[in-house]
């Protein structure tokens, strides 16, 4: 315990004092959420929809594709839960579109629909473009949490082999793949996610001879970059495991992720408005958007 507690100690002494108290769950759940310009079905489930947000003027104008978390479970808010952002990246002028999918506790989710919905929004997005003057030059992924292991995955999705349902070309090539507080590689971190998510999510999101298809450590991909967001005080998804994610790319790909620790800040964040967390999360969405 001794040894523990002079750990502790020699960590805060390292970092030094956290600004301010880390974004609560509470917090993130109670934040306004307008409703999208429109929205999208893709499918006939409820979670099969994308909310888009376009902002004024007449295009064409770059994409961010949004992918929300909630621990790839039906017990938690979809695509909703990410509509404060929409709005705020289209007053910037970024146009939004945040999608939806069945989880792996919902009927038909899991593998391999909740990731055929993935690539199916993402297929969508491409076919729509031109309605709503919409940039496939310019576009990036950013998932949040379960989010951030689907973004991973889909713009990795073209290096499976074919005989995988899973498998199939991405129709744009995003520009950046932004992974706020995401998983990366599933094999080392599947044993946190019953502890997490409660029991049998792993199971049906990733039975163990499915593993190299839907852990993106396993596969190569095709972004322009890749970013690892992490906040430093993460107690759910902690800065190791965008390391664990990076090492597995290593001489792997030719792209690179790129590691970005925030200090001060918890794992919601990184996808609440006023905190300096999200301001360093919008520059980089931005930076990648720039024309």
């Amino acid at each position: 315990m001794k040894r523990c507690a002079a750990l502790a100690l020699a960590t805060t002494l390292a970092i030094g004092p956290a600004v301010a108290d880390p974004v609560e769950l509470s917090t993130f759940r109670d934040l306004p959420r307008p409703e999208p310009t429109l929205q999208v079905a893709y499918g006939e489930a409820p979670a099969q929809g994308i909310d888009v947000f376009l902002p004024d003027g007449p295009g064409p104008h770059p994409v961010a594709v949004l992918i929300h978390g909630g621990c790839w479970s039906a017990s938690t808010a979809g695509r909703e839960q990410m509509r404060h952002l929409g709005s705020e990246l289209a007053r910037r002028g970024i146009a939004v579109w945040s999608i939806g999918y069945r989880r792996a506790n919902e009927a038909g989710g899991g593998y391999p629909g909740t990731y055929q919905d993935v690539a199916s929004a993402l297929d969508r997005l491409a076919e729509d473009a031109p309605t709503h003057r919409l940039d496939l030059s310019r576009v990036v992924l950013a998932g949040h949490s379960a989010g951030g292991h689907l973004a991973l995955w889909a713009t990795s999705r073209g290096s499976l082999p074919t005989a995988s349902p899973l498998q199939g070309l991405p129709r744009f090539v995003p520009r950046a793949v932004i992974s706020l507080g995401g998983v990366g590689d599933l094999a080392t971190f599947a044993r946190f996610v019953p502890v997490l998510c409660g029991p049998g999510i792993v199971e049906r999101l990733a039975p163990s001879d499915k593993l190299a298809e839907v852990s993106p450590a396993a596969l190569t991909p095709s972004a322009g970059s890749v970013v690892m967001v992490s906040g430093v005080i993460d107690r759910l998804v902690p800065p190791w495991v965008a390391y664990d994610y990076a090492r597995a790319m290593r001489g792997k790909s030719a792209t690179v992720p790129r590691l970005v620790d925030v200090p001060d800040a918890g794992h919601f964040d990184l996808v609440t408005p006023h905190t300096s967390a999200w301001r360093e999360v919008r520059a980089l969405i931005e930076q990648a958007l720039r024309p």
